[in-house]
């Protein structure tokens, strides 16, 4: 059997869990029923699942988690340019939120970054040729 071509469960590790988590309940993000405080999940629209996982419990095994850019990004898409920059002004009040620029458009469609908590880089974007299905989950042409 092939690896299905799909990401179920994102896990961030961070060395202060609850503050992740406030950050997601500030941001709207439903918490699932399973969520604990050892391990807190949020359901995202289009199914995905975040956790946060205490950083400690992988440090053992693989070490402390990287400073600085970790080479990945975490990507909201969103449906039209004006969302970005509505997500953009909301974002402004939020308290342990690190807007990295504003946004911008772009060949593509346009976006901007920020940086959490915990130091992970997300960006929030509207790619012009894709489109989200109706859970939200973003198709590429």
């Amino acid at each position: 059997m092939q690896l299905p071509a799909r990401i179920s469960l994102v896990t961030l590790a961070g060395r202060d869990v609850e503050r992740m988590a406030r950050l997601f309940r500030t941001l709207g993000w439903p918490e699932t029923p399973g969520s604990d405080e050892h391990h807190r999940t949020f359901q995202c629209t289009n199914g995905v699942v975040i956790g946060l996982y205490a950083a400690r419990h992988y440090e053992p095994e693989l070490g402390p988690p990287a400073e600085g850019f970790r080479g990945t990004t975490l990507s909201v898409n969103l449906a039209s340019y004006g969302e970005v920059q509505a997500v953009y002004e909301t974002l402004r009040e939020v308290e342990d939120v690190e807007l990295l620029g504003p946004p911008e458009e772009a060949f593509w469609g346009g976006g901007f970054a920020w940086r959490d908590p915990e130091g992970n880089v997300w960006d929030v974007a509207w790619a012009k040729e894709a489109r989200l299905d109706e859970r939200g989950g973003l198709i590429f042409p």
